[in-house]
């Protein structure tokens, strides 16, 4: 199948790349190897007597700060699927307990360090190195740095301060954090539907070729698609692989990156068998899971549910377990579980330089764009961003 434009990757990333090049009226194509698109916009759904209950899996939030999602999104009139979120507190897992997370900080080394927010810049300062300096070495240790770990499910220590959290102008008209009717994977829905757009799920790529200034894709099902300008929005180990015969001086670059596995368990509750108070995550210094998310932040009259984010590596029985003893309920309550692994980037300091170098080196190869979460940042916006940019190059 002859096309402008494939796009392998079915997330936001790919997603977002996609809607450009139709848009602009590019015979487009995106591959994902699920059964279905979003990636980590992924909302499951339990229905029970007539209703439909979803939770989420992956991110959870938006922001008024995310300026092109949200243009993408009144392009295809879906504003009034928004709707906003339960102010629900974050709170701490302690021995079993849920404590606020003031309970946990020493205030007197708080205050201390308080005036270092105002002279201390992050540029080349790790996540440690920063904020141990912001609030105390010992407020980072026991409550801060597991709230950063909980982001991108693993440890943050070394990650870029200026990466983790950003700075973005808000639209001044919108929620300050908001989700939608149907959770984050109904936006994954609507702008795959967008007309021009072809998509085919169900099957990875298992090469790609380049012959006579066309890439040919194969995937596992064995089809192909060529096109001119081909779009990897993977994690950078499968961009890698695919790109080792048609670009290894990018692949081996794309190599030198490290991911992490995020484990994550969803389980809904009637809510009439929980006695947990509404909040809107659980964060448990040192425990056997990063967080749990709650769908506390879109209330429900019947069901609850909570999302856990495992360390890998963990067995079905563990998890089972550690669940019920958060939750205080027997495995007989939950009416449904459902599982995802999501690919996440180990980012380092250093990624700035990392990211100069594979952008030089893009600079003479027009037709292949990347995309993902392992450029200019983790957060949705993050990737829209680098979407457009490289959609910007690719038209420039």
């Amino acid at each position: 199948m002859q096309n402008d434009v494939v796009v392998v990757g079915g997330g936001i990333s790919g997603l977002s790349l996609a809607y450009y090049c139709a848009n602009a009226g590019m015979k487009t194509t995106l591959i994902e190897k699920a059964d279905a698109v979003g990636g980590s916009f992924a909302s499951p759904q339990f229905s029970a007597s007539g209703r439909k209950f979803w939770l989420e899996l992956g991110a959870h939030t938006c922001y008024s700060s995310y300026q092109n999602l949200l243009a993408i999104l009144e392009e295809c009139g879906v504003m009034n699927t928004i709707i906003p979120r339960e102010k629900v507190p974050f709170s701490l897992f302690v021995d079993g307990k849920v404590k606020s997370v003031v309970s946990g900080l020493n205030i007197i080394e708080l205050l201390r360090a308080a005036p270092n927010f105002f002279k201390l810049k992050k540029t080349g300062l790790s996540v440690k190195s920063y904020y141990s300096k912001i609030v105390g070495e010992t407020n980072y240790k026991n409550v801060l740095s597991h709230f950063f770990n909980a982001v991108p499910s693993q440890r943050t220590d070394d990650f870029p301060a200026d990466m983790i959290f950003k700075t973005r102008e808000k639209r001044k008209d919108m929620l300050k954090s908001y989700t939608f009717k149907g959770g984050l994977q109904s936006v994954a829905k609507v702008i795959s539907a967008k007309s021009g757009l072809n998509i085919f799920t169900g099957s990875g790529v298992s090469a790609v070729q380049y012959e006579n200034g066309t890439y040919i894709i194969s995937r596992e099902d064995g089809s192909k698609y060529a096109a001119k300008t081909l779009v990897l929005a993977t994690p950078s180990a499968v961009s890698s692989r695919l790109l080792c015969d048609v670009n290894p001086a990018i692949a081996n670059h794309l190599g030198q990156l490290r991911a992490a596995e995020v484990d994550s368990v969803g389980v809904v509750v009637h809510k009439d068998n929980i006695s947990l108070n509404p909040v809107a995550a659980l964060i448990s210094p040192n425990d056997i899971f990063y967080s749990v998310v709650s769908r506390d932040t879109v209330l429900d009259e019947n069901y609850r549910g909570f999302t856990f984010h495992f360390r890998p590596g963990l067995d079905d029985k563990t998890k089972r377990s550690r669940i019920t003893d958060v939750l205080g309920v027997s495995m007989s309550k939950i009416e449904e579980s459902f599982a995802k692994v999501n690919i996440v980037p180990s980012l380092r300091l250093g990624h700035h330089q990392w990211l100069e170098t594979i952008d030089g080196m893009l600079k003479g190869n027009k037709n292949l764009l990347l995309s993902g979460n392992y450029f200019g940042g983790m957060a949705i916006e993050d990737c829209v961003s680098r979407s457009k940019s490289e959609f910007e190059r690719l038209t420039r």
